[in-house]
């Protein structure tokens, strides 16, 4: 193969590479904002509502809802909607959200799937969190639960997942003013429970599949094949669980 035809090869291949990485952002910014628009819906019919089950078909991908449920602050749960029950008497047009369900999480690495955990019931459905009005305040308030001066997370994303590397705190000592050192994850010492890793880290995948959100919230560590970033939480009351 000539120079000009190696080059050309090369040339291509960057093209096409830059192709599928945009054509993979614009699919995840779908995903999740499709996510989004269900759950504003459901909001807006069930203020209460933090949670749905549903059924997912492996063989064609397809969900069937189950029912739409609260978390009260003792952790206990209350079915709001159950599906087959109160169909016919609610608002909600249900065969429209399980359609858009299906379509935001029709692929195996859907962005959409960061809201996704299995259910701990026996029936083996899984349930979808519903994204909070501001991910980024849920995130701040689930950080300072375990660390109250927690300025900014340090989180990394590799393919389809993340996690988050440390924590930076303000110094708070009578000579402080600026920030502690950053204090590292690790499996000896976490930097919190597990699940509230997972909340967490689903956040932060939804927050950097948004442009704006991404672009508001998170500033990349390093140069463009990076993939670490400082995510900046704001000022807010004291987190809780």
């Amino acid at each position: 193969m000539t120079d000009t035809a190696a080059n050309r090869v090369a040339t291509a291949l960057r093209y096409r590479k830059r192709a599928v990485d945009a054509f993979n952002e614009a699919q995840a910014q779908y995903e999740i904002a499709v996510l989004d628009h269900v759950t504003a819906r459901i909001v807006e019919a069930y203020p209460e509502a933090t949670h749905l089950t549903f059924d997912h078909y492996t063989h064609d991908r397809t969900i069937e809802l189950h029912g739409l449920w609260t978390t009260y602050r003792d952790c206990t749960e209350e079915l709001v909607l159950d599906v087959r029950r109160d169909a016919d008497t609610t608002a909600l047009d249900l065969d429209e959200l399980a359609d858009d369900l299906t379509d935001a999480l029709a692929g195996l690495h859907s962005a959409a799937w960061s809201a996704v955990r299995p259910d701990p019931r026996p029936d083996r459905r899984w349930v979808l969190d519903l994204p909070p009005a501001d991910r980024i305040v849920r995130i701040a308030e689930l950080v300072r639960v375990h660390h109250p001066h927690a300025q900014l997370i340090t989180v990394e994303f590799l393919g389809d997942t993340c996690r988050v590397l440390d924590v930076t705190c303000a110094d708070v000592s009578e000579s402080g003013g600026g920030v502690t050192e950053p204090i590292p994850a690790s499996d000896e010492h976490p930097l919190w429970l597990e699940d509230t890793e997972r909340r967490i880290t689903a956040l932060a995948r939804q927050i950097h599949a948004h442009p704006h959100l991404r672009a508001q919230y998170l500033a990349r560590v390093g140069g463009p094949a990076e993939r670490k970033a400082f995510l900046l939480l704001p000022q807010t009351e004291t987190g809780k669980e």
